[in-house]
């Protein structure tokens, strides 16, 4: 599916995670496959680049964070419209 995505026209995703080692890894992994890579530490972070106008492809979220956790985050995304257009994938370590 990244190869398809990838190959027509650049696409950003949007990552959003608290653990430093797993966004870096995520972001490498997805630029080396020709994406734009947006991180976020933490909900709070990835909601206000969204209301500035991000509009990520997109987003993969992490569901245990601090300040806002990514059902929060989610639930954010879905009262203000955001990201509409974006694939939502949620992760956990879990």
């Amino acid at each position: 599916m990244a190869e398809n995505l990838a190959q027509n026209t650049k696409h950003t995703i949007l990552i959003v995670d608290d653990d430093k080692f797993l966004l870096g890894m995520y972001s490498v992994k997805f630029q080396k496959e020709g994406f734009e890579v947006v991180t976020a530490s933490d909900g709070g972070e990835a909601l206000g680049k969204l209301k500035e106008g991000l509009l990520p492809d997109v987003i993969v979220l992490d569901i245990v964070m601090p300040v806002m956790d990514g059902l929060e985050l989610l639930e954010k995304i879905r009262e203000n419209h955001l990201g509409e257009k974006s694939i939502i994938i949620i992760l956990s370590n879990q």
